[in-house]
């Protein structure tokens, strides 16, 4: 099978929560009532966003795109993100699309960078469709309801 990757849109003050306990406790909580379908949180294309193989690719070239001064799109390295930065995230995504990957495209970086899936051919189609739009809506709808994101890998 391998790593997918979870983007769940989640409130600061949850955040806040997860940041006391320990990264165990955490995965679990997320586990629990993220990725399980039975979870009291699951709603995918709402809160939860699922992708697969991809993921570390479309992530890594995101990160490639970014021109803000800040250096914002750093943040998607990180296992929580607080609304202020999902908004300022969500604002630098709108503008990134599939060429803009294409054109930041250099395998032997990614590979060099341990990027999950670095060697295997890329389907743009698929990491258009599958993957940056997701990374997209998962940002867009936590920035319109003043959500943060946490990420999780299973």
């Amino acid at each position: 099978m391998g790593i997918i990757c979870e983007l769940y849109r989640i409130s600061d003050s949850e955040i806040e929560k997860l940041n006391k306990l320990n990264s165990e406790q955490a995965e679990e909580f997320l586990d629990e009532n993220y990725a399980s379908i039975y979870g009291k949180y699951h709603k995918e294309n709402d809160t939860v966003f699922s992708m697969d193989k991809g993921w570390g690719i479309t992530r890594f070239l995101i990160q490639e795109c970014d021109k803000s001064k800040s250096g914002i799109l750093a943040e998607l390295k990180n296992r929580f993100i607080k609304s202020d930065n999902v908004k300022l995230i969500n604002e630098i995504l709108k503008s990134i699309e599939i060429q803009d990957l294409e054109s930041a495209y250099d395998k032997e970086k990614l590979i060099e960078n341990h990027v999950y899936h670095a060697k295997y051919e890329v389907d743009w189609e698929y990491i258009n469709k599958y993957h940056l739009k997701l990374y997209k809506s998962a940002f867009n709808r936590a920035s319109e309801l003043n959500d943060g994101i946490a990420i999780n890998y299973n």
